[in-house]
């Protein structure tokens, strides 16, 4: 009796989540995460940041900054807020995928920058989340790609502009929309 009650709910929770699309935006717990007393690390200085502007949707010009400062996914946001005023970049189209990569391509060796993607899980399903919460309506995943087995954070490769999923704690360069 316990476990067909059991069952039942869990049907109406993932009807429920399938006609509502995804699990309720969810925030992954290393954004909060600060080191108690640690001052905030200064904006990136000119030589460790390069800035493009490029067209975007509706007439509205997109701006960009590359920052070749290697910082975890959430600290990377962090800087992209409080330096830019803005976050990291969201994706939405191949062009601006492709003008990114080449960007990032000509000012660094890393093998992989942040954008600002990441996952979470509900059972077997990856949801895949924009930090600025705006529409997931284009992707770039490499082969194997994005991890379907725990949250993570989406990293682009310069080279080719393939997407993947990396420990959100690991620390890479990143791009910042704004």
């Amino acid at each position: 009796m316990k476990l067909s009650l059991l069952l039942a709910l869990l049907g109406a929770v993932s009807a429920r989540q399938l006609h509502e699309g995804a699990p309720e935006q969810e925030v992954p717990a290393e954004q909060g995460k600060e080191e108690p007393g640690e001052p905030e690390p200064p904006c990136p200085t000119e030589s460790e940041s390069f800035k493009m502007t490029m067209p975007g949707q509706e007439g509205h010009t997109c701006r960009y900054a590359f920052v070749n400062n290697c910082k975890t996914f959430w600290n990377a946001q962090k800087v992209c807020a409080r330096c830019y005023r803005g976050r990291l970049a969201s994706i939405h189209n191949y062009v601006t995928n492709h003008r990114l990569s080449c960007m990032v391509r000509a000012r660094t060796n890393h093998a992989r920058v942040w954008i600002g993607g990441y996952t979470s899980r509900w059972f077997f399903h990856v949801y895949p989340r924009w930090v600025d919460h705006s529409a997931w309506n284009y992707s770039n995943w490499a082969r194997g790609n994005p991890w379907r087995f725990w949250k993570s954070c989406v990293a682009m490769c310069p080279v080719g502009g393939q997407w993947s999923s990396v420990s959100c704690g690991t620390r890479l360069p990143f791009i910042c929309e704004y």
